[in-house]
């Protein structure tokens, strides 16, 4: 489907309009991290997106998806799984554009512009996982309920 997504996209970079390309982090589950970055980014990288908002994966209770945690059909990420595949994400992405990450669902709030701002990004988010552990983490991750 990602051919799809492109070309539609493309229509609006044609079209000169500015649009918003979202990055939903965690939404591969565990150990799928790494590729969903690396595969969103190479979409995105083939756009012109005006901003690139990402944000993470939360489970709710009494969610279809939570449903599917419970009888095993879906694993999800780690904390510090979400973290590295948001660096890799932003490592990946080759485009000129705005670069936010500051939704709740987020432990740390990120802000720049790429290319310029991305190795600050990368290290925010390596400091973050330095300075707080998975216990840390999931701790904020369940203290979100609601978006």
């Amino acid at each position: 489907h990602a051919d799809l997504v492109i070309e539609q996209c493309k229509k609006m970079d044609e079209a000169g309009m500015p649009w918003i390309a979202n990055f939903l982090g965690g939404l591969g589950g565990h150990n799928w991290g790494l590729s969903h970055a690396r595969e969103t980014a190479k979409m995105y990288n083939q756009l012109k997106p005006a901003m690139v908002y990402a944000s993470e994966l939360t489970l709710f209770p009494d969610t279809p998806l939570s449903r599917d945690v419970a009888m095993g059909k879906f694993a999800e990420a780690t904390e510090t799984e979400r973290i590295a595949e948001m660096q890799e994400f932003i490592r990946c992405l080759d485009i000129p554009t705005i670069f936010r990450a500051e939704h709740v669902t987020m432990p740390i709030r990120l802000n720049g512009r790429l290319p310029e701002d991305k190795e600050a990004l990368i290290a925010q988010l390596q400091r973050l996982l330095d300075d707080n552990g998975e216990e840390i983490l999931q701790r904020y991750r369940s203290r979100v309920n609601s978006l």
